[in-house]
């Protein structure tokens, strides 16, 4: 269907084939060369000639001497379907056994069928015809696999047997972390782990790698690699069961339960610091080719690696009690998975077949805890309800009573900025809660009172632990913020009245000044009557807004009431404007209201 698209939209509007067409006509050919392979019925490759053949036609239409291009891609995929089909042919002929009885039987039998005592299966020779050598090329490759296959299973059986010795060394590598409480904060210290990359290679005796990796050599890749990764997953599930850290599906009523917590800690700090790092090492010894061994330890690690990540991933996005969880639990396994990440780099980083793992865990890693809880709270408090006065909302109250409460101990959860994880999570949470605030600002009827409430959570977050909170994302992140917002702040509510101030030539009469001092004084009165009752909780910050307000209007004011003197003279005083004095103290009583002691 896209080729068939590519070909009318090049014929009828763009008049010559483009790169999209050339690459899906390709692609079309490469996949009908894949499927020629599986399929008995023998059209697909009719199928291959025809995308070719398209495919040459196009580059000629675009360049002439592209064709060249066109025909040895072409001319490979031809070469490649006639290796592959051959070698199809010889694993379907593995077995079939050749009796070098069957030539002079089938002499002697008129009917040419096996004698019953037979116990092989026979393929009659005409007598006219030669025999098919038994030491063909053929035969003695066919020949060749079987054997190595046997031979290469017989191994994996002996690298089975010595599962249980490696085990045990494992174990008494491991032993004391694996007695110590890694969940209990009253513990003051764990045991390291002492990795040792080759610790299972040099277990093993060293002929049965070399027997491994040889017969491996002479069967199917494809063959060789499934056996090896079934053997050696079934290794790593017996491994961490003798350990006592057998991956299981995690339930909500599991959360309560230290063991559990404390298991999957170790299998994963075990799992990733000993057991993958060893594997890899073996998977490069057995497969010299790094494709193959990249694709077998892949095959190897992933079932693991997906349990144990899936384990992760529920304790992270199930709900559950935070105020205990969020202390105790999560941040154990968040450190250890965090702490995990530059291994899972190392192992799986550039592996087309097993990225992928490396990608879950970074994933699972930054919704884990306390800060999916922080981001399932702040989204939870939809925009709808508002704080009367323009105080602080009280999702940023919990959001900071969350923080407060996790990163108590500063030496065990760094938060300044650039130290750790956590600082960056933070930053994240906090970024996340200001665009939620954002939103709820623009629910206010009056544009100036959902400035005044951003200019209040923005200056609160700042604030947090002794302006811990401000070193994470800087404090010229919340100066600019909080200064963008006092801007906007006297744009939307004092631009009208300075707006009455400016006079033009037209109204140069005593009766238009007395009307646009009417009009001041009554717009003036209501911004400062309703400005009175709005809160600014922190005393400079309202200093700073109220010096603000008055370096705009009063320079401004002071030259109206000028121009008013100027023009009536003497009788200025009847038009009973407002004095500079008086205007300082109005704007004195702007945001007086007080938060209320609770």
């Amino acid at each position: 269907m896209t080729s068939v698209y590519s070909y009318f939209v090049d014929t009828k509007v763009k008049g010559k084939p483009d790169v999209y067409s050339v690459v899906s006509n390709a692609a079309f050919a490469i996949m009908s060369l894949g499927l020629s392979t599986f399929s008995p019925f023998g059209f697909e490759v009719d199928l291959l000639y025809f995308f070719c053949g398209v495919l040459m036609v196009q580059l000629m239409k675009i360049k002439l001497w592209l064709i060249i291009v066109g025909g040895c891609f072409s001319y490979s995929l031809n070469i490649l379907h006639s290796t592959l089909d051959t070698d199809q042919r010889s694993y379907d002929l593995l077995n079939i056994t050749i009796d070098p009885r069957s030539q002079s039987q089938s002499q002697v039998s008129t009917a040419g069928v096996s004698p019953p005592d037979s116990p092989r299966v026979h393929v009659p020779v005409p007598s006219q015809a030669d025999p098919i050598p038994l030491c063909s090329p053929l035969q003695r490759g066919n020949s060749r696999r079987v054997l190595a296959k046997r031979d290469f299973m017989s191994h994996i059986e002996e690298l089975e047997k010595e599962n249980e010795k490696v085990i045990n060394t494992i174990l008494k590598l491991v032993g004391g972390y694996l007695k110590a409480n890694v969940v209990n904060e009253d513990q003051i210290a764990v045991p390291e782990i002492q990795a040792d990359d080759n610790l299972v290679k040099d277990m093993l005796p060293s002929d049965l790698i070399d027997k491994l990796r040889y017969n491996g050599k002479l069967m199917f890749q494809n063959e060789c690699r499934s056996l090896y990764s079934s053997c050696r997953k079934l290794f790593l599930k017996e491994c961490l069961s003798k350990l006592g850290l057998e991956v299981e599906e995690l339930n909500v009523e599991d959360f309560d339960k230290m063991e559990k917590i404390g298991s999957l800690i170790k299998a994963l700090n075990i799992t990733v610091r000993i057991l993958f790092p060893n594997e890899r090492i073996l998977c490069d010894h057995v497969f010299l080719e790094s494709y193959n061994a990249d694709i077998s330890f892949a095959e190897v690690c992933t079932e693991l690696s997906v349990s144990l990540l899936r384990f992760v991933n529920t304790l992270a996005t199930e709900n559950h009690q935070w105020s205990y969880h969020l202390v105790h639990v999560i941040p154990n396994v968040f450190k250890t998975l965090i702490d995990l990440i530059p291994m899972f780099d190392s192992l799986f980083y550039g592996q087309l077949f097993s990225e992928s793992l490396r990608n879950g865990a970074i994933l699972v890693g930054k919704r884990l805890g306390v800060f999916v809880e922080l981001e399932s709270l702040i989204h939870r408090e939809v925009a709808k309800e508002t704080v009367p006065n323009g105080g602080i909302h009280p999702t940023t109250h919990r959001v900071m009573d969350y923080l407060r409460e996790v990163f108590t101990n500063a030496e065990i959860f760094p938060i300044r900025r650039g130290i750790s994880s956590f600082s960056d999570q933070v930053a994240r949470i906090i970024k996340v809660l200001d665009t939620n605030l954002e939103a709820k600002s623009k629910s206010y009827t009056n544009p100036a009172l959902g400035h005044v409430f951003m200019i209040n959570n923005l200056m609160f977050l700042q604030f947090g632990e002794d302006y811990i909170y401000g070193e994470i994302l800087g404090q010229g992140w919340y100066k600019s913020k909080i200064n963008q917002h006092i801007e906007l702040y006297q744009r939307s509510s004092w631009e009208k009245i300075l707006e009455l101030l400016k006079i033009s030539r037209r109204e140069l009469l005593a009766e238009s000044m007395e009307k646009k001092v009417k009009l001041f004084n009554q717009q003036f009165n209501e911004i400062c009557k309703a400005h009175s009752e709005w809160l600014i909780f922190d005393d400079e910050l309202r200093g700073v807004v109220v010096k603000s307000v008055e370096n705009t209007l009063l320079p401004t004011y002071g030259t109206f009431i000028g121009i008013i003197h100027d023009v009536v003279g003497k009788d200025a005083y009847k038009f009973n404007w407002y004095g500079i004095q008086n205007i300082q103290d109005r704007l004195s009583h702007l945001f007086s209201v007080k938060i209320a002691e609770g």
